[in-house]
């Protein structure tokens, strides 16, 4: 594999499976004294983005039995995502507070229905059938919803379905307080593709290491293809002793929240329509430039082929 090749999927499957969090970002923006809140979740961002980005996704998550639940649920059925899989619990919805609009976030966690995610033969049945698994950190902070990710993962390899996994590590989330580093290193070998952030980097592996380390830090784990984002000075990605870096496409910044679920949900795009890895990357970047003009994790973005006019693919 080189970033110049595409991926190779069987015809009959779907498009993906996207296993995780689903949640309310409570944004607060102290310069203007305002506070929204939006739809949010890595994973579930990244879901109702590929329906923008015309692909088919099935989004297994959980939400409370509140109003903001049912809010959650009437927003992937405005945007045409199937929530068959989508659980209520009797718990309240998980909301994440973000105290500041621009730069990195920096969110305060109030967890209840997110991680009660549990292993199903539907899920395993569309597991068997899909191109592509995708899962964060956040699940596997917190069991059920670990040892499902777990169960997932497992199946995944023994079907040959292509592995994305944000490492979105978090003390915070961590309940064992900085033992889950070790267990996050521990299933890398598994993994296909990985898209850390910088920040995410120096979380897992400790300060002091440049870029093009952290990167290769991640491969001598086993991952295959190596993203890592670095805000605003764009990305660095490798694949075996192939290393480039990319400059951000971004023109305007207002908030930063979502930018890298919009570049998951573009480099995605490109796999499933068939794009080079560099190519799929590239739209990934596109994809979080315009996420990076909006308030909240989801935007409007344009149509595919629109897209590839726009970078002359």
């Amino acid at each position: 594999m080189t970033l110049q090749n595409k991926f190779s999927f069987p015809n009959f499957r779907s498009d993906i499976v996207l296993i995780g969090e689903i949640l309310v970002d409570r944004i607060h923006d102290e310069t203007l004294q305002n506070t929204v809140e939006v739809f949010g979740g890595s994973t579930a961002n990244i879901t109702l983005n590929l329906t923008s980005l015309e692909v088919n996704p099935h989004f297994f998550g959980t939400v409370g039995s509140d109003e903001i639940g049912t809010s959650l649920k009437n927003e992937l059925i405005r945007n045409k995502v199937d929530i068959t899989h989508v659980r209520t619990v009797k718990k309240d919805t998980t909301i994440v507070e973000i105290d500041k609009a621009s730069g990195t976030p920096v969110p305060k966690f109030i967890r209840s229905s997110d991680y009660h995610i549990y292993w199903t033969p539907e899920m395993e049945s569309e597991l068997k059938n899909t191109k592509i698994l995708h899962f964060s950190y956040w699940p596997l902070s917190s069991d059920p919803a670990r040892s499902t990710i777990l169960k997932a993962l497992e199946v995944a390899k023994e079907n040959n379905v292509l592995v994305g996994f944000d490492p979105n590590y978090h003390i915070d989330l961590d309940l064992n307080k900085g033992n889950d580093i070790e267990f996050i290193k521990s299933i890398l070998k598994d993994i296909d593709i990985i898209k850390p952030s910088l920040d995410d980097s120096m979380r897992i592996f400790g300060t002091g290491l440049t870029k093009v380390e952290y990167l290769k830090k991640f491969q001598d784990f086993g991952c295959e293809i190596v993203i890592m984002t670095l805000g605003k000075d764009g990305l660095i990605a490798g694949i075996g002793d192939e290393i480039i870096e990319l400059p951000s496409m971004a023109t305007e910044i207002v908030d930063a929240t979502g930018a890298g679920d919009a570049f998951w949900s573009g480099l995605y795009s490109g796999i499933i329509h068939d794009e080079t890895l560099i190519n799929s990357i590239r739209i990934g970047l596109l994809c979080s430039a315009y996420n990076l003009k909006n308030i909240g994790s989801h935007c409007d973005f344009p149509k595919y082929l629109d897209i590839k006019k726009i970078l002359g693919i």
